[in-house]
């Protein structure tokens, strides 16, 4: 049975394998602080639509550039 410490090193493992195949696709990991309100939008359009964040943030960002 694995320790709590494997699990985390694991998991640590396992997100920096993430990480650099996201980088390899050419995405750029950011950090924000949005609103309680801009919260509550994201995650019901998240539980809706069945897509993650990132997925939801990056099409908004892209269609404000097309107005």
């Amino acid at each position: 049975m694995a320790t709590l410490a494997d699990r985390r090193k694991t998991d640590r493992e396992r997100q920096k394998r993430w990480r650099q195949r996201q980088q390899q696709k050419g995405k750029k990991q950011i950090s924000v602080m949005i609103s309680l309100k801009a919260q509550l939008i994201l995650n019901r359009e998240k539980k809706r639509s069945g897509r993650t964040n990132s997925e939801i943030i990056e099409e908004a960002i892209l269609k404000m550039a097309s107005l």
